[in-house]
């Protein structure tokens, strides 16, 4: 007798971005991403997320509070809510464990803050809040083996409290560096810079990368690289150079912008490339 199974492989999306504070994901919205409590100690706060649904299908989710950081490159490394120094997860309660959106459904979530009664931290803590997906749909497609894919959404939405004793601090260069490394992606190498947040508080800017050619004046403009760094922290940016790039000697300029009060910072370095 032969017995057949049929497998079904679970894929979470990665949502694009939208906007700064939307995130869209097929006929899904959800507003904002990003929220900032505030309140004085003993307060309980509350802020809302809103969802809507303008396609066809129900969406039905679960949701859950982890601790979160960045690494070294900028990105999310997450862990168990409470783990971290800096966790607010313990703080947070959640209007709904669960809940579902039908067809041309408007749903607002609501995220309560108990603001601690001691100020004795000045740093701002964090937590995210996920929305999973707990309906996945079918994709109508299987991969080689023949094994049926099924679609799901998370979206992570990133919880802030800030004391009111919190120090801007400032961002400033502690590298900056020229890598001749040559591959697929840095075909005339890359540059590097090393930044650190000297405050209690989160920020988000770009890094410019700005070539001078001294024998000929040429100026080059690489893409501005959007950053975000959390307090007392440092990171690591490259700028890869392009291939079209004439050898020759360089002014290389790396610019810091976090807007807002906060000053540009601007390093400089001489480098040298090569064909």
């Amino acid at each position: 007798m032969q017995i057949r199974s049929k497998f079904l492989l679970f894929i979470f999306t990665l949502i694009a971005t939208c906007d700064f504070n939307v995130v869209c994901a097929q006929a899904l919205s959800f507003s904002p991403t990003r929220i900032f409590f505030k309140g004085n100690p003993g307060e309980t706060v509350t802020e809302n997320v809103t969802v809507v649904n303008s396609g066809t299908d129900v969406y039905e989710f679960v949701t859950r509070l982890q601790d979160w950081k960045r690494d070294s490159l900028g990105t999310k490394v997450y862990f168990p809510m409470g783990t971290l120094p800096n966790s607010n997860g313990k703080t947070i309660s959640l209007s709904s464990t669960n809940f579902s959106l039908a067809a041309g459904e408007k749903k607002s979530f609501t995220i309560s803050m108990r603001i601690p009664e001691s100020q004795n931290n000045s740093v701002s803590t964090n937590s995210m809040l996920f929305f999973t997906q707990a309906n996945p749909k079918e994709s109508g497609k299987s991969d080689a083996m023949g094994i049926g894919i099924r679609l799901s959404i998370e979206l992570g939405v990133q919880l802030f409290y800030t004391p009111a004793e919190a120090r801007p601090g400032e961002m400033k260069f502690l590298a900056f560096e020229y890598d001749t490394t040559i591959n697929e992606q840095y075909k005339t190498g890359r540059l590097a810079v090393k930044f650190e947040n000297t405050g209690d508080l989160n920020k988000d800017g770009f890094v410019r990368f700005e070539l001078t050619n001294k024998q000929t004046g040429e100026e080059i403009k690489l893409q501005p690289i959007p950053i975000a760094i959390m307090p007392h922290n440092y990171q690591w940016v490259y700028g890869a150079l392009t291939a079209g790039l004439s050898a020759g000697d360089y002014l290389a300029v790396a610019i810091l912008d976090t807007g807002g009060n906060n000053d540009l910072k601007v390093a400089e370095k001489d480098i040298h490339v090569k064909k």
